[in-house]
């Protein structure tokens, strides 16, 4: 008789309706899912169905938006399969009855087999991923074909950070030498527009649309002034022409200058003056100064005046002001669309300069970025003369797509999802009579990531072509769609249906129609509407920052109080029956804004377990600032504001007033008045610090900071709160990570943190008992049993900036309110129009991440004057309210709420306390209190794959011996790259590669590139090079008393031996076995007597390649016996 179903693992629920024709695997299928409909559930099933159907593991491809997502679904696949493994017959009967499936003996115990059939499958299992990761994957495999150099590596958000960043520097260099004026002009333009930041996020923009701008002629000003519809020619002299007394409306500008003087009032004769002095100007200085002119007519904002009292009482004198109005209006308009087409030429010219550099830089480092990848995967697959093969391939091992979160996938993206499902729609080929699908799951109303390039639009026109694709095929194409909520109560949906209903389906981008959810969840909900907490009704606190605002501290202080009275009052959470506790709450922000470090600072003081902010820049915590502060006084002492920043944290912990007391009237450098002034005990802590810093990597000066003498770690979290744990360990981390890559200095520690931004993100999803403050991006996907929305009165209009917009697939700058005409005018109002759709798609998402309690909350500046704005996500809430018959009732915190419990009356869930009867009978086991035996003594570890090569002198290096090891180190790579390339492209891939590692030399590389075939090619070595041997194999071993582990750079296992060779870049190079130094013997002895053991039986043979000379070595078994740890047959074994 098999297990029960293991712990953690329920029963699956039955599909039913829409549920199980969407996993029903014989069809194409189109399944929206509205937030909490259970989609994952069904795209699980439909995986699990396709499996027990015959469908090989290696034939389903799953792609999903983020890592996150991918973890989350291959997890539950996974286990779910892992747990039908020992199942009780009647567990595994009712899972597959759940799904649909035959669940007889024979389906039963081929479901108790696809745990072991999908781990064995080709490739490792099911390929779950993200198109990024998938995009990777199949540009690894032809690197040649997608112009990439093979072993290319993606750059991470913060490589690429610091790659743009020199790109820049570098370009502006090079510029300067070669005198080129124009470019520097329009570099310096674009800062004074947008200032460094923006200008360099813009500049980032014009990399990512290479292909466009290169298409764009040499002179783009001219082509962009056509394109625009722009006057041809010189613009200020057609402007002049239109100023001219032939060209403008002389005559009516005449009239109105004569109605005003007839009228006589101080504002008429004023517009009187300022008609004749624009008339008395030449053409030229008319058109400079048509601004001035327009303001007889027209107000501030650019409106006609017309109000009575401030135009003269004639007939006709609206009528003459409206044409002169218009035409000034249009003539105005020109001169600005002409400006700004001019600032968007040279930022253009700017920006195509700059994605050449980057495009050069990313092939010189063998990198890619993420737009790359999707560029270059979707442009493999449609390049003539290889992509029909490329798809052939491919084409043999999918026969199932499933994508998830559709909605977030862009254009580029789809056209690469619509090439590996275009074979599915043939009808012909080598798969014809198989059943092969497209099934995908996503919701227009959780379409958030427009500012990452996704369209909702885009998910909707895919639909569209795959229904006439399948329509053309004669396939089933199932349009589903799901709207039972099993997440949320029937007062927190009714809420959101009211809401959108309130909004109108249109303002989320929605076609006509009601939106309706349905609630699976029949325990009672609440939903809550704080009254806004206004500004001025904050008392001042002592040492808060002045630039918070006051109603944010109220507010803050207000949710932290609540929250607490919650916990202590034993809150029921009704659906559970049971007390809410800090894990129970999810707080959601906007943005991460000062409010957002308040509640968690508030939270803290209120004693509330809380997991911090969900995303954070490395650099911006006190707790980062004053590690670095520490770093910086250890390699710059004489840095006066550093210093005295170091001494008033924590980990000196002066205050204020001592360093006032000690620093003022000092005649030089703070540092040397301290010395002067301080005593020995005084200036221990640091003095401590500049002993350390000549004699220790980063990572142990930081670590011997945290948990030596000084005790920082203490003293920051003590001063800080907990929330400075985090960056604190991720300041060590970072710190590791640069000691991995780079000479580990402090100096150059400090350069590599501020050349780039770290960021630290916390898996929401794994807190504990915890409460979590999220940004609503942050928190798709995500639900907890009461959320509150923190910032919901904020204005959408006042931080829309529109820095994202593009026309004819260009960035282009923002314009301001003046420039909006034209093309670019539509295009801003566009862009306006998009996002504010995507302003209440997010309030949706929001919404939907409540399980039972809901409650939105904000606070109004002075400028609001207690006006909450009806396009804020409070306005739109208050408002269905209203309507909903919600009326204000007193709070004693809030001063006022308002509050939606539903229509029915639900019984909550009373917390049933444990029986006597129903606790479980224990009985000690004997062994319970007897002492424990002692514990064996753990085996030594031991790692050949240390650095080693310090104790093998090297004498000084001279240029020649430079040059050697720059070569050694060029073959080690090309050991690791060729042997993966077919042999008849391996020369033409290595040409390329060293190309771009600056091999300038052709002599020099043809050598190399000799060296590195003759020896993979050696039939004596070839086998280790050749498909099937192991790269960088991690192998580990108990050898007697020791653990050996370490690394193997090339190994090959056969029935009957096993070979290794380990890669010595060092630059002198043995003649032979016998000259080879004893450290390296030792390793390798080492690393044989490991292999013996995991391979018992077999003969280990091994050598050493020098790559700076090429020269491959192998070391006899009597050369190493001396050196073999002692080992015993039996012992336990790991191979990693």
């Amino acid at each position: 008789m098999g297990a029960t179903m293991a712990k953690g693992s329920s029963p699956l629920q039955p599909l039913a309706g829409a549920q199980a024709l969407a996993a029903a695997p014989d069809a194409h299928v189109w399944l929206s899912a509205s937030a909490g409909t259970g989609k994952t559930h069904v795209l699980t099933a439909r995986v699990f169905r396709l499996l027990l159907q015959g469908v090989r593991p290696e034939n389903i491809l799953c792609l999903t938006f983020t890592k996150a997502g991918a973890a989350e679904m291959a997890d539950r696949i996974h286990d779910r399969l892992a747990t039908w493994v020992q199942a009780e017959e009647r567990d595994l009967f009712n899972d597959l009855e759940a799904l649909g499936e035959e669940s007889g003996p024979e389906a039963r115990d081929r479901a108790r087999r696809l745990f072991a059939e999908v781990l064995e499958s080709t490739g490792g299992g099911l390929r779950i991923q993200t198109i990024h990761g998938f995009c990777q994957q199949l540009l690894a495999s032809f690197p040649l074909e997608a112009d990439l150099a093979p072993g290319f590596r993606p750059l991470d958000a913060r490589e690429q950070s610091v790659l743009a960043r020199q790109t820049l520097a570098d370009m502006v260099i090079r510029a300067e030498e070669l005198g080129d004026g124009d470019l520097i002009d329009a570099l310096q333009a674009l800062s004074l527009r947008l200032g460094e930041g923006a200008a360099e996020t813009f500049l980032l923009r014009c990399a990512a649309r290479l292909s466009a701008l290169t298409e764009l002629p040499g002179d783009i000003g001219p082509w962009l002034a056509r394109e625009l519809g722009l006057p041809e020619g010189d613009i200020d002299a057609w402007l002049a022409d239109q100023c001219s007394d032939d060209m403008f409306d002389i005559r009516s500008l005449a009239w109105v200058a004569q109605a005003n003087a007839d009228w006589g009032t101080g504002r008429a004769l004023e517009r009187c003056d300022r008609i004749a002095a624009w008339r008395g100007r030449d053409p030229a200085a008319r058109a400079e100064t048509l601004t001035d002119l327009h303001s007889a007519w027209a107000k501030a904002d650019g409106d006609l005046i017309s109000a009575k009292g401030w135009v003269p009482p004639i007939d006709g004198y609206g009528e003459a002001t409206a044409r002169l109005h218009a035409r000034c209006a249009e003539l105005i308009g020109v001169k600005l669309q002409a400006d700004y087409a001019a600032l968007l030429a040279r930022a253009l010219h700017a920006g195509r300069a700059y994605a050449r550099a980057y495009d050069e830089a990313k092939r010189l480092a063998g990198a890619v970025d993420f737009d790359d990848l999707i560029a270059r995967t979707a442009s493999l697959l449609q390049k003539e003369g290889i992509a029909e093969w490329i798809r052939y391939k491919l084409d043999q091992r999918i026969d199932h797509i499933l994508v998830d979160e559709a909605q977030d996938t862009n254009v580029h993206q789809w056209a690469i999802v619509g090439a590996l499902a275009a074979e599915f729609f043939a009808g012909d080929g080598a798969k014809a009579d198989k059943v092969r699908t497209i099934f995908t799951v996503g919701d227009f109303k959780q379409a958030i990531f427009g500012f990452q390039g996704t369209s909702p639009q885009a998910f909707a026109a895919a639909q569209m072509v795959f229904a006439r694709h399948a329509d053309m095929a004669g396939h089933a194409f199932h349009d589903l769609s799901l709207d039972r909520s099993f997440r949320s109560t029937p007062p927190v949906l009714d809420l959101v249906d009211r809401t959108i209903a309130t909004l109108r389906a249109q303002s989320l981008g929605l076609s006509d129609g009601e939106v309706r959810h349905i609630s699976a969840n029949r325990h009672p909900g609440d939903v809550l509407l704080w009254k806004p907490t206004i500004a001025g009704l904050a008392d001042e606190v002592e040492g808060e920052e002045d630039w918070v605002a006051d109603q944010e501290r109220e507010l803050a202080g207000k949710i932290a109080r609540q929250i607490r009275q919650w916990i202590d009052d034993k809150m029921m959470l009704e659906a559970r029956g049971r007390p809410v506790r800090p894990g129970d709450i999810m707080i959601l922000v906007r943005r991460r804004s000062e409010l957002a470090r308040l509640i968690v600072a508030r939270l803290y003081e209120e004693k509330v377990a809380v997991a911090g902010i969900d995303r954070l820049r490395l650099n911006a915590p006190l707790a980062v600032r004053d590690l670095l502060a520490a770093l910086r006084f250890a390699t710059q002492p004489d840095d006066d504001l550093n210093l005295a920043a170091l001494l008033v944290s924590p980990l000196i912990g002066w205050t204020q007033d001592e360093l006032m007391e000690r620093a003022i009237g000092r005649k030089g450098g703070l540092w040397r008045h301290l010395l002067k002034r301080l005593d020995d005990a005084q200036l221990l802590p640091l003095r401590q610090l500049l002993g350390q810093a000549d004699f220790t990597t980063p990572y142990r000066y930081l670590e011997a900071i945290l948990s030596g003498p000084m005790d920082g770690r203490r003293r920051l979290i003590e001063r800080l709160g907990a929330e400075a744990a985090d960056p604190i360990e991720e300041l060590l981390n970072a710190a590791l990570g640069f000691e991995a890559d780079d000479h580990p200095s402090l100096q150059r520690f400090i350069d590599w943190f501020d050349r780039g931004e770290v960021e630290i993100v916390r898996d929401a999803a794994a807190q504990g008992d915890a409460l979590r403050l999220l940004t609503v991006h942050g928190a798709k996907g995500l639900q907890a049993p009461i959320v509150i929305l923190a910032d919901a009165c904020l204005d959408p209009d006042a931080g829309n900036r529109m820095d994202s917009l593009e026309w004819n697939g260009l960035p282009i700058l923002a314009p301001r309110k003046g420039e909006r005409i034209g093309p670019i005018g539509d295009v801003a109002a566009d862009a306006a129009a998009i996002e504010r759709e995507e302003h209440w798609r997010l309030l949706y998402v929001a919404l939907t991440r409540a399980e039972e309690k809901l409650i939105v909350a904000g606070s109004l500046g002075p400028r609001a004057k207690g006006e909450v704005k009806p396009q804020s996500w409070y306005g739109a809430v208050d408002a269905a309210m209203v309507d909903m018959g919600c009326d204000w009732e007193a709070d004693p915190l809030w001063g006022a709420r308002r509050r939606w419990r539903g229509t029915e009356v639900l019984t909550p869930k009373a917390a049933q306390p444990e029986s006597a009867e129903d606790k479980p009978v224990v009985v000690e086991p004997d062994w319970l209190r007897e002492q424990a035996p002692a514990e064996q003594r753990p085996p030594r570890p031991l790692a050949p794959s240390a650095p080693v090569e310090d104790d093998v002198p090297n004498p000084p290096p001279t240029a020649a011996m430079r040059q050697a090891a720059e070569r050694g180190r060029w073959l080690h790579a090309l050991f690791q790259r060729l042997p993966d390339l077919p042999a008849e492209r391996r020369r033409e891939g290595a040409e390329r590669w060293l190309e771009q590692q600056g091999a300038g030399d052709a002599t020099l590389r043809r050598d190399v590139i000799d060296h590195a075939l003759r020896v993979i090619e050696d039939p004596h070595f070839a086998a280790l090079f050749a498909p099937g041997a192991l790269a960088e194999a991690p192998i580990a071993a108990v050898v007697g008393e020791a653990v050996i582990a370490g690394t193997v750079d090339r190994l090959r296992v056969e029935a009957d031996r096993v070979q290794l060779v380990d890669f010595k870049t060092g630059r002198m190079t043995p003649r032979d076995a016998e000259e080879v130094p004893v450290a390296h013997v030792r390793q390798m002895a080492a690393y044989v007597a490991a292999l013996e053991v995991i391979f018992p039986g077999r003969m280990v043979e091994a050598a050493l390649l020098y790559t700076s000379a090429a020269r491959l070595i192998a070391l006899p078994a009597a050369q190493l016996a001396p050196y073999k740890p002692g080992f015993s047959p039996t012992q336990q074994y790991l191979l990693l």
